[in-house]
């Protein structure tokens, strides 16, 4: 055995053995490093199809100021939710996540209680954020077509049908076991990096003319008309404003799910965590910047048949560049689909390993080829598809469940954190990653 092969066996049994030290025996195939993990996360996350396809919403309600203020504002308290989350992470490296840290820091008193509704609430933002996400790249894809075939009519039906065939592709990439899912993690790595940098470079060069700075950081928009026909403030509008910004930096909690099949996890996952969000942040500051520079006429960019976001790339890089561009966002969308559910099966797995789904002596079983929990990449898959289905019908359907998903996150990011803070303070043991006296101060903040 080399110094390679020892290294990789030392971490496993410490892996191992942590695990056990909280009740569960090591059954996934622990094969992911600290770079999948964060790979799966920023997917997971995907700031290229957060921001973009809710950049139309952006412009409409609060437009530059809420665009680019806003997601300064959001980035400022989720690094103060993920050093939080981190710490907890570190001690607690489980697929279930969040609602074991939750069912560990309430106590016999309020963890029984609360890990059940946290467990339920991760899930819907986990599966509702997925929806969003696949159901947007389809609707780019939609897009992409009718650039090329004017007679093509995006509809919502084909937008559910394209979303269906992305959704079942994620599921047979998950199905395909270990090293499918390395492979698309460092290529979702290098989208989201590289694609970006040539994407805002191209529209700063290739713009016919660019916004001056004065409109860009301080243009205020209302296209809602609550400031006009009712008594709402502007305020009230960048509030609003805020759910492009919320959306596009919520799913830092799959390096914690991904943690049990995650080499040197009590480290890994934590970094995984904050990686991720630093990466997001960046990634989406530039592409908030580039891309309102890049805006040429406001009203003629926002009502364009083909949306905000694929107008701006047309305007900027050209037919052929702009539908390069379209696509990258069309392949983020599936790549987080992948991300994503594999990350749902995961908790979903620990949920039906502590009996919490119906059904879960079935659920919980692993797949013997893979090592991998199938069934529930499918019953992921399935229900991810569901949540899409009104979209059948209402052209509303991407804002209610990027809503929907804000909503489940948010709450289930908070419970553990506060629990950590006040019934969980007493007993909780840092470890390798802590935010020493500052814990306290920082879960207060996040």
């Amino acid at each position: 055995m080399d110094n390679n092969e020892k290294g990789h066996a030392a971490n496993y049994n410490e892996d191992e053995a942590r695990l056990a030290a909280l009740g569960y025996k090591q059954n996934m195939k622990r094969q992911f490093s600290g770079l999948q993990n964060f790979g799966f996360t920023l997917t997971n996350s995907s700031v290229l199809i957060g921001i973009v396809p809710l950049f139309g919403f952006g412009m409409t309600t609060g437009g530059p100021v809420a665009i680019i203020w806003g997601w300064l504002l959001v980035a400022f308290f989720v690094m103060f939710i993920g050093l939080g989350m981190a710490e907890i992470c570190s001690t607690f490296p489980t697929a279930g996540g969040l609602y074991f840290w939750t069912a560990k820091l309430g106590g016999p008193k309020w963890g029984p209680m609360f890990s059940w509704y946290e467990a339920w609430f991760n899930m819907l933002g986990q599966v509702a954020g997925c929806s969003g996400s696949v159901l947007a790249a389809a609707t780019f894809m939609n897009t992409l077509i009718s650039v090329w075939q004017p007679s093509w009519e995006p509809t919502g039906t084909k937008n559910f049908y394209i979303m269906a065939i992305l959704m079942v592709s994620a599921g047979l990439i998950n199905s395909a076991g270990g090293r499918a899912l390395k492979v698309a993690s460092l290529v979702s790595v290098v989208v989201h990096i590289v694609g970006t940098i040539v994407l805002v470079i191209t529209v700063l060069v290739g713009a016919p003319k660019l916004q001056d700075a004065k409109f860009v950081f301080t243009e205020f928009r209302d296209y809602t008309g609550y400031t006009t026909q009712s008594s709402a403030s502007p305020a009230f509008v960048f509030l609003l404003g805020l759910l492009q910004s919320q959306w596009s930096m919520l799913g830092y909690d799959a390096s914690a799910h991904m943690s049990e099949e995650t080499e040197k996890s009590y480290v890994n996952g934590p970094r995984g965590i904050l990686m991720s969000i630093f990466a997001s942040v960046m990634i989406g500051l530039a592409l908030a910047l580039a891309m309102t520079f890049g805006i040429q006429d406001y009203e003629t960019t926002l009502n364009s048949v083909y949306g905000a976001a694929p107008q701006i790339f047309l305007d900027c890089a050209g037919k052929v560049g702009g539908s390069i561009f379209i696509f990258i966002i069309v392949f983020a969308g599936f790549l987080c689909g992948v991300a994503t559910v594999a990350a749902n099966s995961r908790m979903f797995y620990a949920f039906a390993r502590d009996g919490g789904l119906p059904f879960s002596p079935y659920w919980s079983v692993l797949d013997r080829r893979t090592q991998m929990p199938l069934r529930l990449v499918w019953l992921s898959v399935v229900i991810i598809i569901l949540l899409a289905l009104p979209s059948l019908g209402s052209a509303a359907t991407l804002s209610a469940i990027s809503g929907i998903s804000i909503i489940g996150f948010t709450v289930s990011y908070a419970i553990p954190i506060l629990l950590r803070i006040t019934v969980g303070a007493e007993t909780f043991v840092q470890h390798e990653f802590n935010l020493g006296r500052f814990s306290k101060p920082i879960g207060w903040i996040a």
